[in-house]
Protein backbone atom coordinates (compact mmCIF):
# COMPACT_ATOMS: atom_id res chain seq x y z
CA UNK A 1 0.00 0.00 0.00
CA UNK A 2 1.65 3.27 -1.29
CA UNK A 3 1.76 5.91 1.64
CA UNK A 4 -0.24 8.92 0.87
CA UNK A 5 0.86 12.66 1.63
CA UNK A 6 -2.30 15.12 3.32
CA UNK A 7 -3.07 17.14 0.99
CA UNK A 8 -3.00 19.87 3.34
CA UNK A 9 1.09 19.75 2.99
CA UNK A 10 1.79 18.70 -0.33
CA UNK A 11 3.07 22.36 -1.10
CA UNK A 12 6.24 20.80 -2.46
CA UNK A 13 8.63 17.55 -2.25
CA UNK A 14 10.30 19.10 0.39
CA UNK A 15 7.20 19.21 2.69
CA UNK A 16 5.98 16.25 2.00
CA UNK A 17 9.38 14.96 3.23
CA UNK A 18 10.04 16.72 6.16
CA UNK A 19 5.98 15.66 7.12
CA UNK A 20 7.75 12.13 6.92
CA UNK A 21 10.41 12.63 9.09
CA UNK A 22 8.21 14.28 11.74
CA UNK A 23 5.95 11.49 11.94
CA UNK A 24 8.63 8.77 11.79
CA UNK A 25 10.61 10.14 14.85
CA UNK A 26 7.23 10.85 16.47
CA UNK A 27 6.46 7.06 16.45
CA UNK A 28 10.21 5.82 16.97
CA UNK A 29 9.86 8.17 20.32
CA UNK A 30 7.27 5.75 21.79
CA UNK A 31 4.26 7.83 20.24
CA UNK A 32 3.35 5.95 17.37
CA UNK A 33 -0.34 6.12 18.71
CA UNK A 34 -0.48 9.49 17.86
CA UNK A 35 1.89 9.17 14.69
CA UNK A 36 -0.74 6.72 13.48
CA UNK A 37 -3.92 8.75 14.25
CA UNK A 38 -1.95 12.08 12.69
CA UNK A 39 -2.25 9.63 8.86
CA UNK A 40 -1.92 6.55 8.43
CA UNK A 41 2.15 4.88 8.83
CA UNK A 42 3.34 1.51 8.09
CA UNK A 43 5.06 0.16 11.29
CA UNK A 44 8.10 -0.77 8.80
CA UNK A 45 8.98 2.57 7.93
CA UNK A 46 9.68 3.51 11.43
CA UNK A 47 12.43 1.98 13.83
CA UNK A 48 11.05 2.40 17.29
CA UNK A 49 14.11 3.78 19.98
CA UNK A 50 15.15 2.01 22.78
CA UNK A 51 13.46 4.37 25.86
CA UNK A 52 13.41 1.57 28.88
CA UNK A 53 12.56 3.95 31.98
CA UNK A 54 12.21 7.23 30.34
CA UNK A 55 9.02 8.88 31.11
CA UNK A 56 6.44 10.46 28.94
CA UNK A 57 7.43 13.78 29.36
CA UNK A 58 11.29 13.28 28.95
CA UNK A 59 10.56 11.02 25.75
CA UNK A 60 8.74 14.62 24.14
CA UNK A 61 11.85 16.50 25.31
CA UNK A 62 14.14 13.78 23.27
CA UNK A 63 11.55 13.79 20.67
CA UNK A 64 11.63 17.72 20.24
CA UNK A 65 15.76 17.78 20.32
CA UNK A 66 15.57 15.52 17.42
CA UNK A 67 13.17 17.31 15.37
CA UNK A 68 15.78 20.76 15.16
CA UNK A 69 15.62 24.23 15.96
CA UNK A 70 11.78 24.86 15.18
CA UNK A 71 10.45 22.14 17.57
CA UNK A 72 13.12 22.93 20.48
CA UNK A 73 11.43 26.74 20.41
CA UNK A 74 8.14 25.38 20.67
CA UNK A 75 9.11 23.48 23.57
CA UNK A 76 11.03 26.14 25.50
CA UNK A 77 7.24 27.92 25.07
CA UNK A 78 5.19 25.89 26.37
CA UNK A 79 7.67 25.06 29.20
CA UNK A 80 6.19 28.47 30.28
CA UNK A 81 2.43 27.65 30.13
CA UNK A 82 1.88 24.88 32.36
CA UNK A 83 -1.67 26.24 31.80
CA UNK A 84 -1.84 24.75 28.74
CA UNK A 85 0.34 21.62 29.29
CA UNK A 86 0.95 19.45 32.81
CA UNK A 87 3.67 20.91 35.69
CA UNK A 88 5.25 17.88 34.68
CA UNK A 89 6.01 18.05 30.97
CA UNK A 90 6.38 22.14 31.38
CA UNK A 91 9.28 21.21 33.93
CA UNK A 92 10.93 18.21 31.74
CA UNK A 93 10.36 21.15 28.12
CA UNK A 94 12.45 23.74 30.38
CA UNK A 95 15.76 21.64 30.61
CA UNK A 96 15.39 21.85 26.42
CA UNK A 97 18.53 22.97 24.79
CA UNK A 98 19.53 24.29 21.17
CA UNK A 99 21.56 22.45 19.54
CA UNK A 100 23.00 24.28 16.27
CA UNK A 101 25.84 24.40 14.13
CA UNK A 102 27.30 28.20 12.94
CA UNK A 103 26.51 28.34 9.67
CA UNK A 104 29.34 29.91 7.70
CA UNK A 105 31.14 33.77 8.02
CA UNK A 106 30.81 34.13 4.24
CA UNK A 107 27.24 33.45 4.52
CA UNK A 108 26.63 36.65 7.33
CA UNK A 109 28.72 38.97 5.20
CA UNK A 110 25.99 38.10 1.68
CA UNK A 111 23.17 38.82 4.18
CA UNK A 112 25.16 41.87 5.85
CA UNK A 113 25.79 43.71 2.18
CA UNK A 114 22.15 42.97 1.08
CA UNK A 115 20.49 44.18 4.28
CA UNK A 116 22.82 47.00 4.93
CA UNK A 117 23.99 47.88 1.18
CA UNK A 118 27.33 48.07 2.13
CA UNK A 119 30.48 45.86 2.44
CA UNK A 120 30.96 44.43 6.17
CA UNK A 121 34.52 46.07 5.77
CA UNK A 122 32.69 49.51 4.68
CA UNK A 123 30.74 49.52 8.29
CA UNK A 124 32.85 47.53 10.50
CA UNK A 125 36.51 47.99 11.31
CA UNK A 126 36.73 44.10 12.45
CA UNK A 127 34.14 41.47 11.99
CA UNK A 128 34.80 38.12 13.46
CA UNK A 129 34.74 35.18 11.29
CA UNK A 130 34.23 33.15 14.16
CA UNK A 131 30.39 33.67 16.06
CA UNK A 132 30.01 34.26 20.06
CA UNK A 133 27.15 31.88 19.51
CA UNK A 134 24.51 29.97 17.25
CA UNK A 135 21.19 29.69 17.77
CA UNK A 136 18.34 28.40 15.12
CA UNK A 137 17.17 31.91 14.43
CA UNK A 138 20.31 33.58 13.74
CA UNK A 139 23.77 33.63 14.63
CA UNK A 140 26.22 37.07 16.94
CA UNK A 141 29.48 38.13 15.49
CA UNK A 142 31.94 40.07 17.41
CA UNK A 143 32.34 43.22 15.71
CA UNK A 144 34.20 47.16 16.13
CA UNK A 145 33.10 50.07 14.50
CA UNK A 146 35.11 52.34 12.67
CA UNK A 147 35.51 55.03 15.81
CA UNK A 148 36.47 51.56 17.78
CA UNK A 149 33.02 50.77 19.35
CA UNK A 150 32.94 47.37 20.30
CA UNK A 151 29.76 45.78 19.49
CA UNK A 152 27.77 42.43 18.46
CA UNK A 153 25.96 41.80 15.04
CA UNK A 154 23.32 39.58 14.83
CA UNK A 155 22.67 37.90 12.08
CA UNK A 156 19.81 35.81 10.70
CA UNK A 157 20.48 32.21 9.37
CA UNK A 158 19.88 32.03 5.68
CA UNK A 159 16.76 30.41 4.92
CA UNK A 160 15.60 29.91 7.88
CA UNK A 161 11.74 31.43 7.17
CA UNK A 162 11.44 29.54 4.86
CA UNK A 163 12.16 26.05 7.25
CA UNK A 164 9.98 27.37 10.17
CA UNK A 165 7.15 28.35 7.26
CA UNK A 166 7.19 24.28 6.65
CA UNK A 167 7.47 23.24 10.24
CA UNK A 168 4.41 25.51 10.97
CA UNK A 169 2.48 24.41 8.24
CA UNK A 170 3.03 20.49 9.17
CA UNK A 171 2.35 21.60 12.91
CA UNK A 172 -1.08 23.59 12.13
CA UNK A 173 -2.11 20.24 10.51
CA UNK A 174 -0.88 18.11 13.59
CA UNK A 175 -2.26 20.32 16.19
CA UNK A 176 -5.53 20.02 14.19
CA UNK A 177 -5.36 15.89 13.95
CA UNK A 178 -4.51 15.92 17.92
CA UNK A 179 -7.38 18.22 19.24
CA UNK A 180 -9.93 15.65 17.49
CA UNK A 181 -8.08 12.20 18.91
CA UNK A 182 -9.50 12.89 22.16
CA UNK A 183 -10.88 14.98 24.97
CA UNK A 184 -7.92 15.15 26.78
CA UNK A 185 -5.63 16.77 23.95
CA UNK A 186 -8.48 18.79 22.86
CA UNK A 187 -8.21 20.30 26.56
CA UNK A 188 -4.54 22.16 26.03
CA UNK A 189 -6.17 23.39 22.85
CA UNK A 190 -2.87 22.44 20.51
CA UNK A 191 -4.39 24.42 17.30
CA UNK A 192 -4.15 27.21 19.72
CA UNK A 193 -0.91 26.47 21.16
CA UNK A 194 0.47 26.24 17.29
CA UNK A 195 -0.99 29.75 16.39
CA UNK A 196 0.50 31.87 19.73
CA UNK A 197 3.58 30.30 18.64
CA UNK A 198 3.61 31.19 15.20
CA UNK A 199 2.57 34.65 15.97
CA UNK A 200 6.05 34.83 18.06
CA UNK A 201 8.39 33.20 16.17
CA UNK A 202 7.58 35.33 13.06
CA UNK A 203 8.23 38.26 15.30
CA UNK A 204 11.50 36.85 15.86
CA UNK A 205 12.45 36.72 12.95
CA UNK A 206 12.46 39.98 12.11
CA UNK A 207 14.80 41.70 14.12
CA UNK A 208 13.15 45.17 13.52
CA UNK A 209 10.67 44.12 16.61
CA UNK A 210 13.62 43.33 18.61
CA UNK A 211 15.24 46.75 17.71
CA UNK A 212 11.94 48.59 18.86
CA UNK A 213 11.48 46.51 22.01
CA UNK A 214 15.26 47.83 23.15
CA UNK A 215 14.25 51.95 22.22
CA UNK A 216 11.31 51.39 24.14
CA UNK A 217 13.29 49.95 27.09
CA UNK A 218 15.82 52.70 27.19
CA UNK A 219 12.85 55.19 27.08
CA UNK A 220 11.75 53.61 30.65
CA UNK A 221 14.72 52.46 32.39
CA UNK A 222 17.36 55.11 31.40
CA UNK A 223 18.77 56.42 34.44
CA UNK A 224 18.10 53.61 36.95
CA UNK A 225 20.32 53.12 39.42
CA UNK A 226 23.05 50.14 38.67
CA UNK A 227 21.50 49.19 34.73
CA UNK A 228 23.70 49.45 31.76
CA UNK A 229 21.36 49.09 28.92
CA UNK A 230 23.68 48.22 25.34
CA UNK A 231 23.17 51.21 22.75
CA UNK A 232 21.24 50.37 19.51
CA UNK A 233 22.93 51.03 16.09
CA UNK A 234 19.47 51.82 14.25
CA UNK A 235 22.09 52.65 10.97
CA UNK A 236 23.35 49.11 11.05
CA UNK A 237 20.05 47.24 11.99
CA UNK A 238 17.47 45.60 9.62
CA UNK A 239 15.27 42.86 9.27
CA UNK A 240 17.91 40.51 9.07
CA UNK A 241 20.67 42.26 11.29
CA UNK A 242 21.18 43.97 14.13
CA UNK A 243 23.89 45.81 15.55
CA UNK A 244 24.33 46.61 19.07
CA UNK A 245 26.74 47.39 21.68
CA UNK A 246 28.70 44.61 23.31
CA UNK A 247 29.29 44.51 27.21
CA UNK A 248 31.76 43.28 28.74
CA UNK A 249 30.86 41.06 31.81
CA UNK A 250 29.68 37.55 33.31
CA UNK A 251 26.50 35.79 32.47
CA UNK A 252 24.85 35.51 35.99
CA UNK A 253 24.99 31.53 34.57
CA UNK A 254 28.73 31.83 34.86
CA UNK A 255 28.38 33.67 38.15
CA UNK A 256 26.59 30.90 40.04
CA UNK A 257 28.73 28.14 38.50
CA UNK A 258 32.37 29.72 39.37
CA UNK A 259 32.76 30.79 42.70
CA UNK A 260 35.82 32.78 41.71
CA UNK A 261 33.70 34.62 39.53
CA UNK A 262 31.64 35.30 42.44
CA UNK A 263 33.80 37.08 44.65
CA UNK A 264 34.00 39.71 42.26
CA UNK A 265 30.66 41.25 42.92
CA UNK A 266 28.33 42.14 45.54
CA UNK A 267 25.83 39.88 45.16
CA UNK A 268 23.02 40.93 47.54
CA UNK A 269 23.43 44.37 46.12
CA UNK A 270 22.77 42.77 42.35
CA UNK A 271 20.31 41.14 43.52
CA UNK A 272 17.99 44.10 45.39
CA UNK A 273 19.17 46.26 41.99
CA UNK A 274 18.08 43.43 39.46
CA UNK A 275 14.39 42.77 41.59
CA UNK A 276 13.61 46.60 41.53
CA UNK A 277 14.42 46.85 38.54
CA UNK A 278 11.89 44.05 36.67
CA UNK A 279 9.35 45.57 39.40
CA UNK A 280 9.77 49.10 37.74
CA UNK A 281 9.38 47.54 34.62
CA UNK A 282 6.27 45.92 35.49
CA UNK A 283 4.20 48.10 37.46
CA UNK A 284 5.20 51.81 36.48
CA UNK A 285 5.85 50.64 32.83
CA UNK A 286 3.47 47.65 31.65
CA UNK A 287 6.18 46.85 29.55
CA UNK A 288 9.24 44.56 30.77
CA UNK A 289 12.02 41.75 30.01
CA UNK A 290 9.86 38.66 30.01
CA UNK A 291 12.83 36.41 29.95
CA UNK A 292 15.24 37.09 32.71
CA UNK A 293 16.97 34.30 33.26
CA UNK A 294 20.65 33.59 34.28
CA UNK A 295 21.95 33.60 30.47
CA UNK A 296 20.34 37.36 29.73
CA UNK A 297 21.37 38.68 32.43
CA UNK A 298 25.10 40.06 32.66
CA UNK A 299 27.07 41.77 35.64
CA UNK A 300 29.32 44.32 34.96
CA UNK A 301 32.71 45.94 36.83
CA UNK A 302 30.89 48.47 39.72
CA UNK A 303 28.23 45.63 40.93
CA UNK A 304 26.14 46.80 37.86
CA UNK A 305 24.25 44.44 35.62
CA UNK A 306 22.51 44.65 32.16
CA UNK A 307 19.50 42.74 30.39
CA UNK A 308 20.42 40.86 27.13
CA UNK A 309 18.61 39.87 24.09
CA UNK A 310 15.14 42.21 24.07
CA UNK A 311 13.16 39.34 21.47
CA UNK A 312 10.57 38.57 24.26
CA UNK A 313 8.72 41.24 26.05
CA UNK A 314 5.76 41.37 28.19
CA UNK A 315 3.32 44.07 28.57
CA UNK A 316 0.51 44.58 30.79
CA UNK A 317 -2.16 47.32 31.04
CA UNK A 318 -2.69 49.68 33.76
CA UNK A 319 -5.89 46.86 34.73
CA UNK A 320 -4.48 43.87 34.90
CA UNK A 321 -1.65 45.68 37.11
CA UNK A 322 -4.24 46.82 39.50
CA UNK A 323 -5.57 43.41 39.55
CA UNK A 324 -2.40 42.24 40.21
CA UNK A 325 -2.20 44.71 43.30
CA UNK A 326 -5.42 44.02 44.43
CA UNK A 327 -4.42 40.27 44.30
CA UNK A 328 -1.43 41.05 47.13
CA UNK A 329 -2.96 43.30 48.96
CA UNK A 330 -6.90 41.27 49.90
CA UNK A 331 -4.16 37.93 50.46
CA UNK A 332 -2.51 40.12 53.00
CA UNK A 333 -5.84 41.14 54.85
CA UNK A 334 -7.39 37.23 54.07
CA UNK A 335 -10.49 38.82 51.77
CA UNK A 336 -10.99 35.73 50.22
CA UNK A 337 -14.25 36.55 48.31
CA UNK A 338 -12.83 39.71 46.88
CA UNK A 339 -9.39 37.56 45.83
CA UNK A 340 -10.91 34.95 44.36
CA UNK A 341 -12.94 37.48 41.74
CA UNK A 342 -9.87 39.70 41.34
CA UNK A 343 -7.94 36.04 40.43
CA UNK A 344 -10.67 35.26 38.21
CA UNK A 345 -10.40 38.38 36.27
CA UNK A 346 -6.96 37.62 35.13
CA UNK A 347 -8.12 34.74 33.46
CA UNK A 348 -9.27 34.26 29.69
CA UNK A 349 -12.64 33.78 30.35
CA UNK A 350 -13.22 36.20 33.40
CA UNK A 351 -15.57 33.59 35.28
CA UNK A 352 -15.95 30.26 36.61
CA UNK A 353 -18.56 28.11 36.42
CA UNK A 354 -17.71 25.34 38.31
CA UNK A 355 -17.97 25.03 42.35
CA UNK A 356 -17.25 28.34 43.77
CA UNK A 357 -17.28 26.95 47.47
CA UNK A 358 -14.57 24.59 46.64
CA UNK A 359 -12.68 27.55 44.40
CA UNK A 360 -12.99 30.07 47.60
CA UNK A 361 -12.02 27.32 49.88
CA UNK A 362 -8.25 26.64 47.93
CA UNK A 363 -8.09 30.22 47.33
CA UNK A 364 -8.46 30.00 51.74
CA UNK A 365 -5.57 27.78 51.99
CA UNK A 366 -3.19 29.78 49.40
CA UNK A 367 -3.75 32.77 52.17
CA UNK A 368 -3.72 30.47 55.42
CA UNK A 369 -0.24 29.00 54.24
CA UNK A 370 1.24 32.50 53.74
CA UNK A 371 -0.26 35.18 55.58
CA UNK A 372 0.97 35.05 58.61
CA UNK A 373 4.85 34.06 57.54
CA UNK A 374 7.67 36.57 58.45
CA UNK A 375 8.51 38.46 55.35
CA UNK A 376 11.73 36.82 54.66
CA UNK A 377 10.04 33.73 53.85
CA UNK A 378 7.34 35.20 52.47
CA UNK A 379 7.44 34.36 48.60
CA UNK A 380 6.16 36.05 45.71
CA UNK A 381 6.79 33.43 43.39
CA UNK A 382 5.80 30.39 45.52
CA UNK A 383 2.04 31.75 45.97
CA UNK A 384 1.90 32.68 42.09
CA UNK A 385 3.21 29.26 41.34
CA UNK A 386 0.41 27.94 43.74
CA UNK A 387 -1.96 30.51 42.20
CA UNK A 388 -1.26 28.67 38.38
CA UNK A 389 -0.91 24.89 40.29
CA UNK A 390 -5.10 26.00 41.07
CA UNK A 391 -5.85 27.39 37.83
CA UNK A 392 -4.69 24.13 36.14
CA UNK A 393 -6.82 22.21 38.76
CA UNK A 394 -10.09 24.38 37.76
CA UNK A 395 -9.05 24.33 34.01
CA UNK A 396 -8.74 27.80 34.18
CA UNK A 397 -6.65 29.66 31.97
CA UNK A 398 -5.11 32.78 32.91
CA UNK A 399 -4.14 35.58 30.22
CA UNK A 400 -1.06 34.98 27.90
CA UNK A 401 0.98 38.21 28.96
CA UNK A 402 0.13 37.44 32.36
CA UNK A 403 1.65 34.23 32.60
CA UNK A 404 4.68 35.99 30.90
CA UNK A 405 4.63 38.32 33.94
CA UNK A 406 4.18 35.81 36.51
CA UNK A 407 6.90 33.71 34.86
CA UNK A 408 9.38 37.08 35.05
CA UNK A 409 8.35 37.44 38.38
CA UNK A 410 8.75 34.06 39.42
CA UNK A 411 12.39 33.45 37.61
CA UNK A 412 14.01 36.65 39.06
CA UNK A 413 13.00 36.02 42.16
CA UNK A 414 15.00 32.38 42.29
CA UNK A 415 17.59 34.14 40.98
CA UNK A 416 17.94 37.35 43.45
CA UNK A 417 16.86 34.82 46.65
CA UNK A 418 20.45 32.94 44.98
CA UNK A 419 22.40 35.83 45.50
CA UNK A 420 20.66 36.42 48.45
CA UNK A 421 18.98 34.34 50.41
CA UNK A 422 17.32 37.26 52.61
CA UNK A 423 15.77 39.01 50.31
CA UNK A 424 12.74 40.32 50.97
CA UNK A 425 10.65 40.73 47.88
CA UNK A 426 7.64 41.62 49.28
CA UNK A 427 8.54 44.47 51.11
CA UNK A 428 10.37 45.21 47.85
CA UNK A 429 6.93 44.82 46.28
CA UNK A 430 5.00 47.08 48.76
CA UNK A 431 6.25 50.51 47.10
CA UNK A 432 5.26 50.27 43.77
CA UNK A 433 1.78 48.65 45.09
CA UNK A 434 1.31 52.27 47.28
CA UNK A 435 2.07 53.93 43.97
CA UNK A 436 -0.63 51.79 42.06
CA UNK A 437 -3.28 52.19 44.45
CA UNK A 438 -2.62 56.24 44.79
CA UNK A 439 -2.65 55.99 40.85
CA UNK A 440 -5.58 54.64 40.72
CA UNK A 441 -6.70 57.69 43.17
CA UNK A 442 -5.35 60.29 40.37
CA UNK A 443 -8.03 62.59 38.39
CA UNK A 444 -6.08 63.26 35.47
CA UNK A 445 -6.40 59.91 33.49
CA UNK A 446 -10.00 60.22 33.79
CA UNK A 447 -9.92 63.76 32.38
CA UNK A 448 -7.40 62.88 29.83
CA UNK A 449 -9.67 60.28 28.56
CA UNK A 450 -12.23 63.03 28.53
CA UNK A 451 -10.65 64.95 26.38
CA UNK A 452 -9.51 62.28 24.31
CA UNK A 453 -13.06 61.46 23.45
CA UNK A 454 -13.71 64.51 23.15
CA UNK A 455 -13.88 65.10 19.50
CA UNK A 456 -16.51 61.68 19.12
CA UNK A 457 -18.78 63.85 21.38
CA UNK A 458 -18.61 66.85 19.26
CA UNK A 459 -19.05 65.01 16.47
CA UNK A 460 -22.25 63.74 17.83
CA UNK A 461 -23.49 66.57 18.76
CA UNK A 462 -22.87 67.95 14.91
CA UNK A 463 -24.71 65.40 13.64
CA UNK A 464 -27.76 66.09 16.45
CA UNK A 465 -29.49 68.94 14.13
CA UNK A 466 -29.58 66.77 11.60
CA UNK A 467 -31.69 63.67 13.42
CA UNK A 468 -33.87 66.52 14.50
CA UNK A 469 -34.59 67.26 11.10
CA UNK A 470 -35.61 63.59 10.69
CA UNK A 471 -37.54 63.60 13.61
CA UNK A 472 -39.10 66.87 12.42
CA UNK A 473 -40.13 65.52 9.06
CA UNK A 474 -41.73 62.18 10.59
CA UNK A 475 -43.69 64.57 12.73
CA UNK A 476 -44.93 66.61 9.49
CA UNK A 477 -45.27 63.51 7.71
CA UNK A 478 -47.62 61.82 10.66
CA UNK A 479 -44.96 59.22 10.54
CA UNK A 480 -44.10 59.46 14.02
CA UNK A 481 -45.69 57.78 16.76
CA UNK A 482 -45.18 58.69 20.60
CA UNK A 483 -46.48 57.09 23.07
CA UNK A 484 -45.90 58.44 26.79
CA UNK A 485 -47.44 56.87 29.73
CA UNK A 486 -47.33 57.62 33.58
CA UNK A 487 -47.71 56.18 36.69
CA UNK A 488 -47.45 57.91 40.41
CA UNK A 489 -45.60 60.68 38.21
CA UNK A 490 -44.93 62.44 41.78
CA UNK A 491 -43.45 59.04 42.87
CA UNK A 492 -40.32 59.21 41.00
CA UNK A 493 -39.57 63.09 41.06
CA UNK A 494 -39.41 62.25 44.70
CA UNK A 495 -37.51 59.62 44.49
CA UNK A 496 -35.38 61.78 41.75
CA UNK A 497 -34.81 64.65 44.08
CA UNK A 498 -33.67 61.82 47.33
CA UNK A 499 -31.54 60.53 44.93
CA UNK A 500 -29.65 63.29 43.51
CA UNK A 501 -29.24 65.17 46.97
CA UNK A 502 -27.78 61.58 48.87
CA UNK A 503 -25.49 61.69 45.61
CA UNK A 504 -24.27 65.06 45.89
CA UNK A 505 -23.52 64.62 49.98
CA UNK A 506 -22.23 61.25 49.09
CA UNK A 507 -19.42 63.14 46.00
CA UNK A 508 -18.66 65.49 48.67
CA UNK A 509 -17.68 63.16 52.04
CA UNK A 510 -15.75 61.63 49.04
CA UNK A 511 -13.74 64.17 47.66
CA UNK A 512 -13.28 65.23 51.48
CA UNK A 513 -11.87 61.71 51.80
CA UNK A 514 -9.32 62.24 48.54
CA UNK A 515 -8.48 65.47 49.62
CA UNK A 516 -7.33 64.25 53.22
CA UNK A 517 -5.70 61.47 51.93
CA UNK A 518 -3.82 63.05 49.42
CA UNK A 519 -2.93 65.53 52.51
CA UNK A 520 -1.63 63.07 54.76
CA UNK A 521 0.84 61.15 51.62
CA UNK A 522 1.98 64.54 50.56
CA UNK A 523 3.03 65.02 53.68
CA UNK A 524 1.83 68.73 54.52
CA UNK A 525 2.48 70.99 57.67
CA UNK A 526 1.78 71.72 60.01
CA UNK A 527 2.23 68.67 61.92
CA UNK A 528 1.11 66.94 65.23
CA UNK A 529 4.14 64.35 65.79
CA UNK A 530 4.32 63.10 62.47
CA UNK A 531 1.08 63.48 61.60
CA UNK A 532 -0.24 66.21 58.92
CA UNK A 533 -3.04 67.90 61.09
CA UNK A 534 -5.10 69.66 58.31
CA UNK A 535 -5.39 65.92 56.58
CA UNK A 536 -6.32 64.05 59.86
CA UNK A 537 -8.99 66.86 60.73
CA UNK A 538 -10.38 66.39 57.03
CA UNK A 539 -10.80 62.56 58.18
CA UNK A 540 -12.53 62.92 61.20
CA UNK A 541 -15.14 65.56 59.51
CA UNK A 542 -15.60 63.19 57.01
CA UNK A 543 -16.23 60.45 59.27
CA UNK A 544 -18.64 62.40 61.68
CA UNK A 545 -20.65 63.61 58.13
CA UNK A 546 -20.42 60.40 57.14
CA UNK A 547 -22.59 59.47 60.09
CA UNK A 548 -24.78 62.37 60.44
CA UNK A 549 -25.72 61.12 56.88
CA UNK A 550 -26.37 57.77 57.42
CA UNK A 551 -29.00 58.80 60.37
CA UNK A 552 -30.52 61.18 58.44
CA UNK A 553 -31.26 58.76 55.68
CA UNK A 554 -32.50 55.97 57.85
CA UNK A 555 -34.67 58.93 59.51
CA UNK A 556 -36.03 59.54 55.85
CA UNK A 557 -36.51 56.18 55.46
CA UNK A 558 -39.08 55.40 58.19
CA UNK A 559 -41.10 58.60 57.20
CA UNK A 560 -40.95 57.28 53.29
CA UNK A 561 -41.97 53.66 54.71
CA UNK A 562 -44.94 55.41 56.61
CA UNK A 563 -46.10 57.83 54.32
CA UNK A 564 -46.32 54.95 51.62
CA UNK A 565 -48.32 53.12 54.16
CA UNK A 566 -50.65 55.92 55.00
CA UNK A 567 -50.88 56.62 50.99
CA UNK A 568 -51.92 52.85 50.52
CA UNK A 569 -54.58 52.99 53.19
CA UNK A 570 -56.07 55.62 51.48
CA UNK A 571 -56.33 54.19 48.38
CA UNK A 572 -57.87 50.94 49.77
CA UNK A 573 -60.32 52.75 51.66
CA UNK A 574 -61.20 54.70 48.14
CA UNK A 575 -61.59 51.26 46.68
CA UNK A 576 -64.44 50.18 49.31
CA UNK A 577 -66.59 53.72 48.93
Amino acid sequence: MRFKAPSEITRDYKSFKRFLVILETTAAYGFHDLAEHIHPLKKRLWQEHVLTGKSRPEKLRMLFEELGPTFVKLGQILSTRPDLITPEYARELSKLTEKVSPFPVEKARETIRAELGKEPEEIFREFSPEPLAAASIGQVHAATLMDGTAVVVKVRRPGVDALIATDLEIMLYIARKLENFNESLARLRPVRIVEEFAYSLRRELNYQFEAANLLRFTRNMAGSEGLVIPRLYLEYTSMRVLTMERLFGDSATKVLAEEEVRRKYDLPRIAELGVNSLLAQIFEYGFFHADPHPGNIFLLEGNRFAFIDFGMMGRVSEEERQDFVKIIDYMLRGQISLMTDTALRMTISGSFTGSRLELERDVGDLVDENINLPLDKLSVSHILEELMEMFSKYELSLKPNLYMMFKALITIEHLGRTFNPQLRIVEMVKPFVQKLKMRALNPVPYVRRFFDTLGENITSLQNLPQALRNIGGKLERGDLTLRVEHHRLNDIEETLYVTGERMSRSLLISALLIGSALIIVAKIPPFWGEIPVIGTLGFCISGLLSIAVLLDDYRKRKLFLRERLRRKRLEEEEKNR
